[in-house]
């Protein structure tokens, strides 16, 4: 998988800068693609003297202070302009990037859909109660959606196929774009900013709350199409409760959104996980991608579009 190259128009990177990392990039043939900062100077809420970010042994980060894409390309001939914006989990502290991104781009790229991993906010660094973490959060995902949006031309996207995933906390994060979107601002000198936030679907994998088995999330009638995975022996030992999704999905029907919920009696917290050995023997939640792609495709096409 190659490396998209950010042009906004603010400009996140210089010409000249952007030309080296290319160039590098290309010279190295590697499939780690290059970072992209969501804000050309300092995003809201920016935490000054912030702790270095540490990436461990398996691939968790730490200590998200600078919001940032990864966008991992399909083969061009592969191309369907389906893109998801791929949040990790790690309950707002950690983000389990391999696993929930790499993976992801791994078995989404040969079904011609860009997976564009959200490096979101975390605390630590940042404190505060549980609402301000999500509140954080949700700033970066939406500048996510809005960027995706507006680079959606020049990377080869559909514009009204940009979703969002996320696994627990990260699911959490998905949710919550998903009932807290907005139309942008028409008036912003920022042509991103100009851009949607809504995304056109959204998906929770293991969807998480503090354990919690009611909805805190406040939908709406023009919520995108949502699609739920989520184990019945989760929560058990920790994870989430099962009545949490249930809560959701009971909601988003009541509005008349389109949602659809798989239920698996293994996998625990981990059910949306595509490890590649799982992936490899055919272990059923692993196949998710596959029924979100067919559920999705079902669906009929949107009266209005953002």
């Amino acid at each position: 998988m190659r490396p998209f190259l950010l042009f906004p128009a603010k400009g996140l990177l210089t010409w000249a800068a952007m030309l080296i990392v290319s160039a590098a990039a290309c010279a190295a043939e590697t499939a780690v693609p290059v970072p992209l900062p969501l804000w050309s100077g300092k995003p809201p809420n920016f935490l000054e003297h912030a702790p270095a970010e540490v990436t461990n042994e398996k691939g968790t980060i730490t200590n998200v202070s600078e919001p940032t894409i990864s966008v991992y390309r399909p083969p061009d001939d592969r191309q369907t302009g389906m893109a998801i914006v791929v949040c990790a989990g790690g309950g707002y502290g950690a983000l389990d990037w391999k696993t929930h991104v790499v993976y992801a781009a791994q078995v989404f790229g040969p079904r011609g859909v860009t997976v564009i991993g959200l490096k979101y906010r975390t605390r630590p660094p940042y404190t505060g109660p549980n609402e301000t973490i999500q509140a954080i959060a949700l700033q970066d995902a939406k500048r996510a959606i809005r960027t995706v949006r507006h680079q959606a031309d020049q990377w080869h996207l559909d514009r009204h196929k940009i979703g969002i995933a996320g696994y627990s906390a990260g699911a959490n994060l998905a949710m919550n774009l998903a009932a807290n979107f907005d139309d942008g601002n028409a008036t912003s000198a920022d042509p991103i900013e100009r851009e949607s936030s809504r995304p056109d679907f959204a998906i929770g994998l293991a969807t998480w709350h503090w354990r919690q088995k009611e909805s805190p999330f406040r939908f709406r009638k023009n919520t995108p199409p949502v699609f739920l995975v989520h184990a019945t022996n989760d929560g058990i030992k920790g994870g989430a409760p099962i009545e949490l999704p249930q809560a959701i999905k009971a909601d988003l029907e009541k509005l008349g959104v389109p949602v659809h919920m798989e239920v698996f009696d293994e996998g625990g917290h981990g059910v949306g996980n595509l490890i590649p050995q799982r992936v490899k023997n055919g272990f059923p939640p692993a196949k998710w991608p596959e029924l979100f792609l067919h559920w999705f495709a079902a669906l009929p096409p949107p009266a209005s579009k953002p």
